[in-house]
């Protein structure tokens, strides 16, 4: 199997019709590994994303197989750096997965892995990958128990009791009134009941949005769920709100939004957020708003449930899935689950795979040691220039800042050993000239540092301040003509130098 990473959209977007055929026929396939879920938020992703696209050969026409992913930057408590892995997706979709044809999913599966353990990683978070048992015994059975460790971490909101695990749906029969002859007498004859009375009504009314309305009926939507929840959010409400108003119109101009909104004369009672793959024939439920301050009948929630798994039915769809959580209300709309779960896998050291950073996420981790060193958090960014080097070993911007933190330290070998690689990697950079020269008189090399500032009046002729330390040097050496020298082209620039001056400049270095 022949895998290529596919990490710009620009690329992604000339795979839309083969990743589209792969799913149509990937039983495990579902709207939130869809393309165009997934390309409208792949790139606002902050996190590197990536796409494997799997080919039987280097050169086959068409990808068999794709798997969506990310790798993040992350820092410990301890301030040390690593990187994780991460399903493309993940905190926007309820589910993730990958995307194969039946014929070739143990192959993919296992170029999939072994691309991945070669990867800089310590953690994979798999979270929440929605797919047959057997697929994802597969996957997980890729990363040796010697190796590797699992965990999987349950996701239950413990203030209502809610498990996040467990996700009610609804196979969808061939008619709205065998439908409802699975549910409980009581809760049959409401919907009836409730769906009539709306429907008969001159008073009340549901609508779905156009291209003029969809802004107005998702702020209402979004207006209710604020007074809802928007207590519980705090300072992360307007991000929500913002993230789900983009999502919901992004999904609508998609023709994949489903959104009916329940009304009394001009009053709004109630909205649903529901997205619509239409090539799988399903419609998951996302988000709901209600007037909380209505507590008549009919109760909008059922009515909208009810009439939007009438919707469903009669236009072919197969599935209404209510997404993640165990809702109790749910359960009076269906009565079948399936269960997704956070697994963690971990390297069993905790360190990255390789023990190296991920190279992608260098600049990321190279900037926030800077900021620790200016912090005055020195350990921590020495652990961290550290870890940066040890990737990236000839990266001018950690040696240059390492050797500056190692000479404040006074590891002045340390310092001279990290300059003189830098200026290995950048000979035409006179401060690393200068850096090394310091630490090497630091040490008493006195003729190292001599050649390396001179160096540096090679580069600069006219530096006044690289000559003077050439001669301060020489003049340590004892050597006297060359010191003299030294400071006379440290003067030569300066209007009305004269040999008192030089003497001068001379009898200071001595002192010193």
């Amino acid at each position: 199997m022949y895998l290529e990473v596919i990490d710009k959209l620009e690329a992604l977007s000339k795979l839309k019709e083969n990743w589209e055929r792969v799913y149509d026929q990937d039983p495990d396939s579902h709207f939130f590994i869809s393309f165009s879920w997934l390309s409208s938020w792949l790139d606002g992703d902050t996190t590197r994303w990536f796409v494997l696209a799997a080919k039987t050969d280097a050169g086959a026409s068409d990808y068999v197989a794709f798997f969506p992913l990310r790798m993040r930057a992350k820092i410990s408590k301890d301030f040390s750096f690593h990187n994780e892995l991460a399903m493309a997706g993940r905190g926007l979709s309820d589910y993730t997965g990958l995307l194969s044809l039946p014929e070739y999913e143990d192959q993919a599966i296992a170029a999939f892995a072994g691309h991945l353990k070669k990867l800089n990683w310590s953690r994979f978070n798999v979270d929440y990958m929605r797919a047959s048992e057997s697929r994802k015994a597969k996957f997980l059975s890729c990363f040796s128990s010697k190796n590797f460790e699992f965990k999987h971490i349950p996701s239950i909101n413990k203030r209502d009791n809610i498990n996040n695990d467990i996700c009610p749906f609804i196979t969808l029969p061939e008619s709205f009134d065998e439908y409802l002859a699975t549910l409980s007498s009581n809760t049959r004859q409401k919907i009836r009941r409730f769906m009539r009375m709306v429907e008969n009504s001159d008073e009340f009314r549901i609508t779905l949005p156009d291209a003029d309305t969809v802004d107005r009926d998702i702020g209402i939507l979004l207006d209710f769920w604020r007074v809802k929840w928007g207590s519980r959010k705090g300072n992360r409400l307007n991000g929500i709100l913002n993230t789900n108003r983009e999502m919901l119109k992004r999904s609508f101009e998609n023709d994949a939004l489903f959104l009916p909104t329940l009304w009394k004369g001009e009053r709004p009672l109630s909205t649903l957020g529901t997205f619509i793959d239409h090539r799988k024939k399903a419609m998951l439920f996302f988000i709901a708003g209600r007037d909380e301050t209505f507590s008549e009948a009919p109760p909008p929630g059922l009515v909208l449930h009810g009439w939007s798994i009438r919707y469903a039915i009669e236009n072919g769809f197969k599935t209404y899935d209510f997404l993640r959580g165990n809702e109790k209300y749910k359960y009076s709309f269906c009565s079948e689950e399936e269960v997704v779960k956070q697994i963690i896998v971990s390297t069993r050291n905790g360190k990255n795979l390789g023990d190296r950073l991920d190279p992608h996420s260098i600049p990321f981790f190279l900037r926030r040691a800077t900021k620790m060193h200016e912090a005055g958090k020195l350990v921590e960014a020495e652990r961290g220039y550290k870890q940066v080097l040890q990737s990236e070993p000839k990266l001018a911007a950690a040696l240059y800042c390492y050797g500056q933190l190692m000479a404040a330290k006074g590891n002045h070998a340390a310092a001279a050993k990290t300059f003189k690689t830098l200026v290995g990697v950048r000979p035409n950079a006179p401060k690393a000239w200068l850096r090394l020269g310091k630490a090497l008189e630091a040490r008493k090399r006195f003729a190292d540092a001599a050649d390396a500032y001179r160096e540096i009046t090679k580069q600069r002729p006219n530096s006044r301040s690289a000559h003077r330390k050439l001669g301060e040097t020489l003049l340590k050496l004892g050597r006297f003509d060359e010191a003299t020298a030294a400071f006379n082209s440290a003067l030569a620039s300066k209007p009305g130098a004269t040999p008192s001056a030089v003497q001068s400049m001379i009898q200071a270095a001595a002192r010193d």
